[in-house]
């Protein structure tokens, strides 16, 4: 084909080709109805996302320089970023001192601090001085009275004197029947001291011997009384009875209510000895509404001097606990050595020795 009629044929087809996308063009001029539409709504969303990240932009805080802890309330109570920063190893690093005095703040009300906080201190140390606690049971000293009996008293004139010599009033009671039973009660009188009678009374050990003049629980009533009346011919200045041994004799209300009845009758006042703990002596007494009390120490049944002085020591505890007290002590030396060192201890304790019938109740 010659070259002019190619050329023209290329133009012809190049227009041909050119046409569809020129009416293409001419026929898009119909549809922007459909696309603008959507191209504006897609703007507008487009549009509100970035308003919408630029104000939650505005509202993010500038990075700390410490990672804060969330904080959670779950209620009353200390917060659980509170409860957190007092470990070690959690929340910010604060001085000891300061996350103490945080926590404490938050577990408890101030008003009620002062008042938790004692009874801790207290506990954590032993050396501290107590919190003030009810009264002492201490009473007062002038209330404070002992009586001292010695007993068996009769055999040895000499040590009788010697006790007789104590700078406080002691009372002697006096065995009947024995060598110099008249001659002591007598002593004891004329140093204006109290004399009793020690009177003999069947023990629980059949072995042991009362003495003269015992009351046993084989005799008669009549026997009983008359046994009595002659031991108090010993001395005229009895004031009241207390019973030697007599263990089995004490324990028998009905033998004892013969024998209280017969120092009723004399106003006598009874001590009961209290060998036993089951003596029924002073309870028969207040029964009879007599004159009596019972015993509340022995000094010397362990007759060594440091037994004896550790006896007089809890003697002064218990006259200032209970009031008065009845102590029973023999005739023997260290008993006498550690009375006689103890008078200046009775002093200071603010100890009065008074009589036994100052102490007896009916």
């Amino acid at each position: 084909m010659p070259p002019e009629k190619r050329s023209k044929t290329g133009k012809a087809k190049g227009r041909r080709k050119a046409d569809p996308q020129a009416s293409g063009r001419a026929g898009s001029g119909k549809r922007p109805g459909v696309f603008f539409p959507i191209a504006w709504v897609l703007a507008v969303i487009l549009l509100s996302s970035l308003i919408y990240l630029g104000k939650e932009a505005r509202r993010l805080p500038s990075p700390p320089a410490e990672k804060p802890v969330p904080k959670v309330q779950n209620g009353p109570g200390p917060q659980s970023s509170d409860v957190v920063s007092t470990k070690p190893g959690k929340g910010p690093d604060r001085p000891a001192a300061s996350r103490q005095s945080d926590n404490r703040t938050e577990s408890s009300p101030s008003t009620n601090r002062h008042t938790f906080e004692p009874p801790i201190r207290e506990a954590s140390s032993a050396s501290r001085e107590p919190a003030p606690g009810p009264p002492s049971l201490d009473i007062s000293p002038k209330a404070a009275r002992v009586a001292i009996v010695i007993d068996d008293l009769g055999q040895d004139l000499g040590i009788a004197k010697q006790f007789a010599a104590l700078p406080f009033r002691i009372t002697f009671s006096v065995l009947p029947h024995q060598a110099h039973s008249r001659e002591v009660a007598e002593l004891a009188h004329l140093k204006g001291l109290e004399v009793i009678l020690h009177l003999p009374m069947e023990p629980l050990d059949p072995k042991a011997n009362p003495g003269k003049g015992a009351l046993l629980l084989s005799m008669s009533g009549d026997e009983i009384r008359r046994n009595i009346r002659s031991a108090l011919d010993t001395s005229p200045y009895f004031d009241g009875v207390n019973n030697h041994m007599g263990s089995r004799m004490t324990g028998d209300a009905d033998m004892m209510k013969i024998v209280l009845q017969e120092l009723k009758v004399r106003e006598l006042f009874f001590l009961d000895s209290m060998t036993t703990g089951g003596s029924k002596g002073w309870k028969v007494a207040r029964e009879l509404k007599m004159s009596t009390l019972k015993r509340d120490l022995f000094l010397d049944d362990n007759p060594s001097a440091g037994a004896v002085q550790s006896q007089i020591g809890r003697l002064v505890k218990m006259a200032r606990v209970k009031g008065t007290v009845v102590a029973i002590g023999h005739p023997r030396m260290a008993t006498l050595n550690s009375l006689r060192d103890a008078a200046g201890y009775f002093r200071q304790e603010g100890i009065e020795i008074v009589a036994v019938h100052d102490l007896a109740g009916r």
